[in-house]
């Protein structure tokens, strides 16, 4: 963020709930949903559905304390308080998925991850997380800048083509 606040940056993708400056712009491309993603053999890998209050109680393995995608992951689910497994944390979503694999745990994946391809090839469960807060993908910019028009633009047709009608 300070890279676009501070003028390196003209444009930036970020995925929100994030802490804004005043002076950044945003303009919404997307919502990205969670999946709870789970070993083979855990007592939730047979739904292919769960609520927040499924994992109530549960510990979650996460990436690395001040990542953002940890924070979004603790506070996706409204009303349930997430807990992390704090005996492990992973450096990056293709370590924490062969954490679950391996069956270390059970982790929520943005769905934009796993239609990446992510999860490919391996031997592990997912699951929708019905009701979470989706992370908000988002365009961000400066509202001091003389190209919001352009990037208002490039944010119209990165949406179209997220939603397949470029």
């Amino acid at each position: 963020m300070s890279g676009l606040t501070e003028g390196r940056l003209d444009l930036i993708l970020i995925a929100l709930p994030h802490d804004l400056p005043s002076q950044v712009e945003t303009m919404l491309l997307f919502e990205d949903d969670y999946s709870l993603a789970t070993p083979r053999a855990h007592p939730l890998a047979n739904l292919s559905r769960v609520e927040g209050t499924d994992l109530a109680g549960r510990r979650l393995l996460l990436l690395e304390r001040g990542h953002c995608l940890q924070k979004h992951a603790l506070s996706s689910v409204p009303g349930v308080a997430l807990e992390e497994d704090t005996s492990f944390s992973a450096t990056s979503l293709p370590t924490l998925v062969s954490m679950v694999e391996e069956g270390i745990g059970v982790t929520l994946l943005p769905n934009l991850a796993i239609d990446a391809g992510l999860t490919a090839g391996h031997d592990l469960h997912l699951s929708h997380l019905a009701g979470a807060a989706p992370r908000q993908i988002v365009l961000a910019w400066r509202k001091s800048s003389a190209q919001s028009d352009i990037f208002r633009t490039i944010g119209e047709r990165l949406s179209r083509i997220k939603d397949g009608t470029q």
